[in-house]
């Protein structure tokens, strides 16, 4: 196993120290456990769930880490995540914000959600939450939040999620675009205002706020 993890590891450098650490604490293999460990140490996105329109990914592990060093985290900071998944950047997330932070992760598909809280129970991670709804409308209860972490692309800027961030709060937010890459960009939130820091291209599923195809499909 750590074979797999030092090589994925050198793939993905430089990382900050607090990322590292972070990688080595919740190894990644533990959040998909139908994949073997050396199919959960390649550099590749895996399929979490797929039903009608649904679909789940655990996102390539370089870039799920590159992306956590661009949000610039740090201890004590409440984090918003839309589409926990397998619940690996929650917890991530949960550990470098450390056990005065908080992280919110929001999952439309209950099955997922499911399983998500389940695997972080078994960490025993009690500074996150995963809630199952339309990661869209944010957390008003938990808000405001010191970062935004998109794990699912759209082409909608979410409105409701950044007025839920804090002035000088940073955001990832994955912009879907038609007939062109994604584009992964770095946001921060200025006098209220969105200002694009950095923009990659990149490749995500989409959000899904539709639940009448959830219903109709008998997997509510």
């Amino acid at each position: 196993m750590e074979h797999y993890q030092d090589l994925l590891l050198k793939k993905s450098l430089p990382l900050s120290e607090q990322v590292v650490e972070a990688y080595y604490r919740y190894p990644r293999h533990l959040f998909v456990p139908e994949y073997s460990v050396q199919e959960a140490y390649e550099d590749a996105p895996l399929l979490l769930y797929k039903k009608g329109d649904y679909v789940s990914t655990i996102s390539q592990p370089s870039f799920v880490m590159r992306i956590l060093d661009m949000l610039q985290l740090a201890p004590g900071m409440k984090v918003f995540e839309l589409g926990a998944g397998s619940g690996w950047n929650t917890a991530l997330l949960a550990h470098i914000v450390g056990e005065q932070g908080r992280v919110i992760s929001s999952e439309i598909i209950p099955e997922v959600a499911d399983r998500a809280r389940g695997i972080l129970d078994q960490m025993r991670i009690t500074n996150a939450k995963v809630f199952t709804g339309d990661g869209f409308e944010g957390y008003e209860a938990e808000a405001p939040y010191d970062r935004v972490i998109f794990t699912a692309g759209s082409s909608e800027m979410p409105e409701k999620i950044f007025a839920q961030l804090k002035d000088d709060g940073l955001m990832v937010f994955v912009r879907k675009q038609d007939k062109k890459n994604d584009m992964l960009e770095l946001i921060k939130k200025s006098n209220g205002q969105p200002h694009v820091l950095n923009s990659i291209p990149c490749s995500f599923v989409s959000v899904n706020r539709d639940a009448e195809s959830r219903l109709n499909d008998g997997t509510l």
